[in-house]
């Protein structure tokens, strides 16, 4: 009854210290994988899974199917409600944190100890980057399947030949091993897991039994991924990746300072960031470098120590070690440093802290034991106080240990919650990026992108010239040429953008800009032809079908203009000015009932578009010669703009209307 006492709690400590966090939007790389990813919106797109037009749709870099799939489940759930996305990824990670609770028990067999791991993976602040950033779900998805895997391996080799189901637990490990792959590429670690598992805290005999038994079941899982990984669904952008100053040395001297700073995260969550800038070690001659080294020696002899007194402690850091190091940036990585990396390796941490913790508490009690049967014995003298004190020690030394408890707790919840906040909007929280991080310029750039969306374009221009500036990345000179298009500098923003292509020829992105632009300026089939080359490289580009309608339409290529309306309306149903421009190329083609049937459902989809209403009226009038319906459709124009500059004809129109003939 205990234990399940203890799941409970442990399921119900991310939802009450992760609570606030229901009220944040889409943040950070969600604009990529959610918000403007058409792909998770249809399950028709389904089978892109299994070709490599996954990478294409997906907004994702590596394959990985099991992330993607969950957005196509809360997507049809929650549409683009954030709030149901982060319910998901607070669901997943109590769901871990009541697996971590399962694990440890079932290693340490210490219910106390596996509590106290479940309590603290449940609440450090470090974890917060990958519950709140929807987009690295992955690494709670990565993290539930590696750790069910390793349990239903546990069970697995429990015989019990009278159960059916327990013949089934060694299969359904190696598929969820094989899901944890598909979810993130650092489940990879988990046969050396297991087999440290087997080779620490097993029976040594039986290891060579288990490697035709169990154990080649994981390799061949692991060749499998692989196949998939590199040949059979390799991406070829991340050849792009490379070492930091290009050079796998800078690497090596560089990832031991970093490794530390992980450390340190753990033990003094304090400093959090989302961009974090690491100077690079040159020479091993470096401070930083011969310090780190120093560190890391230190830590790999009070492993060793751990080896020879606990075989548990000894596992869960080498836990931490391995599961660590495909982060290491072994092969390049966009980020060589980010707090979600943490995730699967804090497991290791939370035990190696919580069993450490008890064992103190362990040995305490055996001391006041065995003092308490000598006193016992007669043996006075052998303490410090009177034997009668003996039931108040016990007493204080419990009060004692759940103070240290609370010590931990408490902190840590306020600073999750308090961390959680940073995620509530993007402009929070790129703000408050930048503010940590002055020098990165991604995080200029993405603080400009959002004073962009919000009409401050002399701000959004001043970041992103600043990201520039601190590096000239295509993305970033893609961004400036958005916001000098939004200012009306068309000539500095095609210039941006040709500095785009140069480096980057198939952005799709730029290429249907540089149509707006050059439709703008009276070179209409010049922009056909960049909004053409933008379908070609992404055929479900809502804009770029919705911008080569209005160009076909300026054109008077009604019926080119039609299919294409179709098909944006095709990839994004829910956009009313799709459906209006529709319903005016079937009007000027004299399809008025079609006409009037899209322009209602844009009017449907947005009750306060004026535009529609007085293009709906202009049907009525003109070719329905419906007058009731058509003033009804002008009053409704000028009650929502007023102020338009067809306002006043629109207002001589009713009078004549409504006057006596």
């Amino acid at each position: 009854m205990t234990r399940i006492i203890q799941i409970i709690l442990i399921l119900s400590i991310p939802l009450i210290v992760f609570l606030n966090s229901l009220n944040n939007t889409f943040v950070y790389d969600d604009v990529f994988t959610i918000t403007d990813n058409y792909f998770i919106r249809d399950w028709g797109n389904f089978t892109a899974f299994f070709t490599d037009d996954y990478f294409k749709y997906s907004g994702e870099v590596t394959y990985r199917p099991v992330v993607t799939f969950s957005y196509f489940i809360d997507y049809s759930i929650w549409h683009l409600n954030p709030t149901g996305f982060h319910l998901t990824n607070i669901l997943l990670h109590a769901v871990n944190a009541a697996l971590v609770y399962l694990l440890v028990s079932n290693i340490s067999r210490s219910h106390t100890a596996a509590f106290l791991t479940g309590v603290l993976f449940a609440l450090h602040p470090i974890l917060t980057e990958a519950v709140n950033g929807i987009s690295y779900r992955e690494d709670l998805l990565a993290t539930t399947f590696f750790l069910g895997a390793i349990l239903l391996f546990i069970k697995s080799k429990i015989k019990n030949p009278k159960s059916k189901i327990a013949n089934c637990l060694y299969p359904l490990s190696l598929f969820s091993y094989l899901l944890a792959l598909c979810s993130k590429e650092v489940a990879i670690t988990l046969p050396l897991i297991v087999f440290l598992l087997d080779w620490l805290m097993g029976d040594k005999n039986r290891i060579k039994k288990n490697i035709i038994k169990y154990y080649i079941g994981f390799i061949l899982v692991s060749g499998f991924y692989l196949f998939l990984r590199f040949v059979w669904f390799h991406n070829p952008v991340e050849e792009q990746l490379v070492y930091p100053d290009n050079s796998f040395l800078v690497n090596l001297l560089t990832m031991p300072k970093i490794f530390c700073s992980y450390i340190k995260l753990l033990f003094f969550p304090t400093c959090f960031n989302a961009e974090y800038i690491i100077s690079h070690t040159k020479t091993p001659f470096a401070a930083t470098f011969i310090l780190s080294m120093i560190f890391l020696c230190v830590i790999g002899i009070i492993t060793y120590r751990f080896y020879n007194q606990s075989k548990r402690l000894f596992f869960f850091m080498l836990w931490f070690f391995i599961t660590l190091a495909p982060t290491m940036n072994i092969i390049p990585i966009a980020n060589i440093m980010a707090e979600r990396y943490l995730y699967l390796p804090s497991v290791g941490f939370c035990a190696i802290l919580a069993y450490t913790s008890t064992g103190i508490w362990r040995q305490a009690w055996v001391f006041i034991a065995r003092e308490d049967r000598e006193t016992g014995r007669g043996e006075e003298g052998r303490l410090a106080f009177p034997t009668s004190h003996l039931p108040n020690l016990r007493r204080w030394l419990s009060i004692f240990t759940t103070c240290m408890v609370l010590i931990v707790v408490i902190p840590y919840s306020l600073s999750t919650t308090k961390r959680n906040k940073v995620w509530i909007n993007p402009l929070t929280f790129w703000s408050k990026t930048v503010e940590d991080s002055p020098s990165s310029s991604r995080a200029h750039n993405n603080l400009g992108m959002i004073y962009l969306q919000n009409n401050k374009t002399d701000l959004a221009i001043r970041e992103f010239q600043t990201s520039i500036a601190i590096e000239s990345d295509p993305e970033y000179h893609h961004n400036l040429g958005m916001a000098y298009q939004k200012k009306g500098m068309k000539e500095e923003s095609l210039q941006e953008y040709y500095h785009v292509l140069a480096v980057n020829p198939n952005s799709a992105l730029t290429h249907n800009n540089m149509g707006n632009i050059l439709v703008d300026k009276g070179r209409i089939d010049e922009g056909i032809s960049k909004f053409k080359e933008a379908i070609q490289l992404k055929p479900n580009y809502y804009d770029a079908h919705y911008n080569l309608g209005l160009a076909y339409f300026k054109k008077g290529l009604l019926d080119a203009s039609i299919d294409e309306f179709k098909l944006a309306i095709h990839y994004e149903p829910d956009h009313p000015e799709a459906h209006s421009c529709l319903g005016t190329a079937y009007a000027n083609k004299g399809l008025f009932e079609e006409a009037i049937k899209e322009i209602e459902e844009a009017v449907r989809q947005k009750p306060n578009y004026p535009n529609a209403y007085k293009i709906l009226g202009l049907i009525y009038l003109n070719y329905k010669k419906d007058i009731q319906k058509a003033v009804y459709c002008f009053n409704e124009f000028l009650r929502l703009d007023p102020k338009n500059s067809e306002a006043g004809l629109i207002r001589k129109t009713i009078e004549k209307l409504q006057s006596p003939q």
